[in-house]
Order: structure tokens, then C-alpha cells, then sequence
């Protein structure tokens, strides 16, 4: 029961990673608010989490989404103990191919939606009197990869704001981490390789092959929880060694 006590807000929870983060918090005792596009997807997990996790509908790049959200965590919950800006988005597309909407969307959701989820959420967590930030980047912000210059520009924004907020933040209690997933076995890996025209994942990562969701949740437990009140600005891969 390593969250018990803990309310969390968590975006893009309704598939994939996010899923899998969301039952992992519930399974270690935590409470938590997900959103998501997918309202038939998550209306579905809600069904199996008992009363300890609530869906609302989420599109990160919206504020007012973003406000119901932490009013919804606060007021079943009582609180808001942490965030995970989990909600991510990418197309591959060579530079020359880029057009302003795919730009506006991926910068929308991965970079603009993560800013938005901490201005929402930092009222709430101090007056918590502490929490934590949990900030999804991505190993394509760490190594090179063609075809993803949108994408990687945005998660590298991430890392710059998550330190930013570090410091901004640490006096009043507030850690903000950042974790950077490698190759998982998710739908966005499966919608990338296709836009590459070939399969990726297995061939590039030391390990030998592509994770399973689950296998990125004890991370997101680890930061979320009271063992790592000491950890803030930090950066941690969780890639099978591909950045190394």
C-alpha cells in the first residue's frame, strides 16, 4: 500500500501506459482521477476499480478540462496529492513533410498539455501541503531518432520545464520528476512504425526487445510515494537501456 493516502490526477489514462498506471495506483492503495478522449474506454475501467478511480473526460490542451479535473480529484477525494502528465502524442513525418496541424497537435498535447496539468494541479497540491509532479517524457528526446522532430522537440520541452518547476517549486514541498519510456508495447508504437514504413523497438534497444505497460508502473509508484521525498529534477529512462 505504498500510495495509501494518496489522491492522483492522471491524464491519457485510458489506454496503454496510462491504463496500466492507473490500475497500479489503485492497486497500491492510491486513489485516482484519469481522463481521457476515449470516454467509453474509460468509463469501463472506472467500472473496475471499485470506487477508487474516477474518468472525466480530458483533452489537455483545454483548460477548462483541466479545471474539472483537479475540482473532480478534490472534492471526491478530499485532496490532490499528485500528478502524472501521462497524455502523449506523436506522427512520424520527415521535416519536409510536416504541415502546421500535425505542429498544433503534437505540440498541443505533449508539451502545452503538460504545462496546463501542473498550472491546474499546483494550487492543489499545496494546499495539500506537498506533493508530486510526475512529467512523461520519452527516449526520443534523449537519442536521435529520423522522422519525429516534432515529437522530440516537444518532450525535450517537457525536461526543460519539469526542472524549472523543480525549482520553482521545491520550497513549497512540490517535487516534479521526469520519466523518459523507451519502446513499449502500445498503440503509438504500433501507429509509428507504420508511419516509418518498418518496425522499430526490438532491433534498437539492448535489452532485445519492447516493453509491456506494466513494466513502467513501479516507476511511476516510486515517485508518486513518500520514498522519493527526497528526489526532484530528476530524469529517469526507463528504456531497456537505449539511451545509454
Amino acid at each position: 500500500m505504498r500510495l495509501a493516502g494518496k489522491a492522483i490526477l492522471l491524464s491519457g489514462g485510458t489506454r496503454g501506459m496510462g491504463e496500466a498506471m492507473v490500475r497500479g495506483i489503485v492497486a497500491h492503495g492510491g486513489q485516482v482521477v484519469f481522463g481521457g478522449r476515449d470516454r467509453e474506454a474509460g468509463e469501463a475501467i472506472e467500472a473496475d476499480l471499485g470506487g477508487q478511480g474516477i474518468y472525466v473526460p480530458l483533452d489537455v490542451r483545454q483548460e477548462s478540462d483541466w479545471a474539472r479535473a483537479v475540482e473532480t480529484a478534490t472534492t471526491r477525494f478530499g485532496k490532490l496529492s499528485g500528478l502524472v502528465n501521462n497524455a502523449g502524442f506523436g506522427k512520424s513525418r520527415r521535416i519536409e513533410a510536416v504541415e502546421m496541424a500535425d505542429i498544433e497537435e503534437i505540440i498541443g498535447i505533449n508539451q502545452i498539455g503538460v504545462l496546463l496539468g501542473m498550472k491546474y494541479a499546483i494550487p492543489a497540491m499545496r494546499d495539500n501541503g506537498a506533493g508530486s509532479i510526475v512529467n512523461i517524457g520519452s527516449a526520443a528526446s534523449l537519442r536521435a531518432h529520423a522522422g519525429v522532430s516534432i515529437y522530440s522537440g516537444a518532450k525535450a520541452a517537457v525536461v526543460g520545464m519539469s526542472l524549472s518547476a523543480a525549482a520553482e517549486l521545491a520550497p513549497q514541498g512540490i517535487r516534479v520528476n521526469v520519466v523518459h519510456p523507451g519502446y513499449f508495447d502500445t498503440r503509438l508504437l504500433d501507429e509509428s512504425s507504420r508511419g516509418m514504413g518498418r518496425t522499430i523497438g526490438v532491433e534498437r534497444t539492448p535489452l532485445g526487445r519492447v516493453a509491456e505497460p506494466q513494466e513502467i508502473v513501479g516507476t511511476i509508484v516510486y515517485l508518486l510515494s513518500d520514498e522519493s521525498g527526497f528526489v526532484t529534477g530528476a530524469q529517469i529512462t526507463v528504456d531497456g537501456g537505449l539511451t545509454m
